[in-house]
């Protein structure tokens, strides 16, 4: 498992593969520990212990989650809480002052690169309103929208959830969150808040990790306890906002949430563009107006980044969101040119009469009539191909 540090010391994750996802499930907690009408004084004890794994998390999201949780449950509690309150803040911030959380609010790329990270995402949404499929956002965008970054989600569970299931998934996303927010307003202030909170982490992390939730068999390649944990912070969101969003409902706030809902789902097409690649089957389309039409297949030891360097600019390309291993179940559309990768090149026999180009083909491939072009590593894969034109890479 990955770890993350900061100058040298390594931030704690307490079974999550992400010190963010961990800081984000304790700052859920603290509020629920608040108001207690029997054992107040445990509550705000063990509050102020939960500070000490906050703090060693180093999440600068954290930091600013508790701050605003603090302020919003003296706003909605309208309780003279304010000496142990005040208690609660110098206690944090001696905590995170002698854990040195400080070091962390400095613009780094983790924040300069979040920007570029959530338009991508908008801009992916907007051209794919159904969605792009469950866990193919941060590879697409990463290999089609973002120069130099490279990202599995899109650093954003709401944003993430748009692009991957498309706005009718999201539209009652956020139906959910926006009733449970307004519905719920000043009922019970810890609940409230510790539900704000999520919904608060969750802009800023992949607290919510959709294609890890629905790894059932391989955890999305994490351990076992952060996928358990990872589901339990899902669970207690689900429960919070359901608890806030029975009682009490009335049709002006259905409206306005619904609406509210609505316009934010359909806000991405703003960012429509048609250089923004389209996913159909499963398979990425780019400029799909020009003529020049070709077909990319590719290995396992291929990625969608390293296959977007072959693509020309006045081409209309067809790629894979997943490496092919057969063409068994496969159905591509027709196309004048057919470029393969790897060990994909033995597979020239399933297009008759189509035109080739092969990228780093296997040494013991004959070379089908209609090939263009061969590419080879340079200084890897030098080889003389006779009557075939070759170029390096």
């Amino acid at each position: 498992m990955m770890e993350f540090t900061v100058n040298g010391i390594v931030r704690q994750a307490f079974g999550f593969g992400n010190p963010n996802h961990a800081a984000a499930l304790i700052c859920a907690l603290i509020p629920l520990c608040w108001g207690w009408k029997k054992y107040a004084q445990f509550g705000y004890a063990l509050s102020i212990l939960l500070i000490v794994p906050l703090a060693m998390t180093f999440s600068r999201t954290g930091a600013i989650v508790l701050a605003f949780e603090f302020v919003a449950y003296l706003l909605l509690s309208h309780r003279n809480l304010w000496k142990r309150f005040w208690l609660f803040a110098i206690v944090s911030i001696l905590v995170f002052a002698l854990v040195g959380i400080q070091s962390r609010f400095a613009l780094d790329k983790a924040v300069t690169n979040r920007p570029q990270i959530w338009l991508a995402g908008l801009k992916l949404a907007a051209a794919n309103p159904l969605g792009v499929g469950l866990g193919n956002s941060g590879k697409i965008a990463s290999a089609f929208l973002l120069d130099g970054i490279n990202v599995r989600t899109l650093v954003n569970s709401h944003l993430t959830l748009l692009c991957e299931l498309g706005i009718p998934a999201a539209f009652f996303w956020f139906l959910f969150l926006f009733h449970a927010l307004v519905n719920g307003y000043g009922k019970v202030p810890a609940v409230w808040c510790s539900f704000a909170g999520l919904c608060l982490s969750a802009l800023s992390a992949s607290v919510f990790d959709w294609p890890v939730l629905f790894d059932f068999r391989e955890h999305g390649g994490l351990s076992v306890s952060n996928f358990v944990l990872s589901w339990l912070t899902l669970g207690l969101f689900v429960v919070s906002g359901a608890m806030l969003g029975v009682g009490g409902i009335r049709r002006r706030k259905v409206m306005l949430c619904t609406m509210s809902s609505l316009m934010l789902s359909c806000f991405v097409f703003v960012f429509f563009s048609n250089e923004t690649p389209q996913i159909k089957d499963g398979l990425v389309v780019l400029n799909r107006h020009e003529k020049d039409k070709r077909l990319f297949l590719y290995d396992c030891h291929w990625n969608l980044r390293d296959v977007r360097q072959f693509v020309q600019p006045r081409t209309s390309a067809v790629i894979p969101v997943d490496s092919c291993e057969g063409l068994v179940s496969n159905v591509f559309p027709k196309t004048d040119t057919i470029v393969m990768f790897g060990e994909c090149a033995s597979f020239y026999t399933a297009f008759p009469n189509a035109q080739f180009v092969f990228v780093s083909p296997p040494e013991f491939i004959e070379f089908p009539p209609g090939t263009k072009k061969v590419y080879l590593k340079r200084y890897v894969e030098e080889r003389f191909l006779q009557d075939v034109e070759t170029d390096y890479y």
